[in-house]
């Protein structure tokens, strides 16, 4: 059955923060005045909430910090959500060619694009801002949706909100749970190695299914 639309993952399948400095989530104990390895045990708690939208990033962390003992003015919470929006806008601004390469192929031989990512709304506020966005025609945001990947609705939303029947789409992503999800939705998918087979010591072996560069996404969504 013909491929009418390739459904992308966001974070290390079209971008990488393998080589950006962006600082993580779980390591903010100082910043609220808490004991570390409390505030990771309750970050770790709360931060599906966030990919869900039910609370924002700044919520979160005054909640932590009023459950620990903390002290945190909104200045704090607002200089740390700042940076994450620009941490985040950096890396969103970052293609590598031969993806940039590959969505402008895909866009100009009639597929329909799509991002999907689990995503706070900080991560994905400089999405406008990238290359990549004049080539896609939706992006499905976690946080937006209230629904998150592997859960197969969210790929449903997807393909409504593109106009496709699900046997009709692509998905590739990086993560083993986020692909078995789309199958689970009966889109046809399978995993981005590019990024995944960089890292050093990676758990990615030469003869994991999947596909190894960009370009093989063209020639499977074109030939379909």
């Amino acid at each position: 059955m013909r491929i009418q639309a390739v459904v992308f993952d966001l974070f290390e399948t079209l971008v990488t923060e393998r080589d950006a400095p962006v600082r993580r989530a779980s390591s903010l104990a100082n910043q609220l005045g808490v004991d570390e390895r409390a505030y990771k045990r309750e970050w770790r708690a709360l931060r599906p909430e966030i990919v869900l939208g039910h609370l924002t990033f700044c919520e979160a962390l005054k909640g932590i910090a009023a459950t620990l003992g903390g002290v945190v003015d909104e200045a704090v919470l607002e200089r740390l959500r700042a940076e994450r929006v620009a941490q985040k806008a950096e890396v969103l601004r970052r293609i590598e060619p031969d993806i940039l390469g590959a969505v402008r192929t895909l866009r100009g031989r009639g597929q329909k694009l799509c991002v999907v990512t689990n995503a706070f709304a900080e991560d994905v506020a400089g999405w406008d801002g990238s290359p990549l966005r004049p080539f896609f025609d939706i992006a499905v945001f976690s946080y937006a949706v209230r629904l998150a990947k592997p859960d197969p609705a969210i790929y449903l939303e997807a393909c409504r909100a593109l106009g496709v029947i699900p046997h009709r789409a692509l998905f590739v992503g990086d993560g083993i749970e986020e692909v078995a999800g789309a199958g689970a939705a009966g889109l046809a998918a399978s995993r981005a190695l590019w990024f995944a087979s960089r890292v050093p010591n990676a758990t990615v072996q030469r003869d994991d299914p999947g596909f190894w560069h960009i370009g093989e996404v063209v020639d499977a969504a074109l030939a379909a």
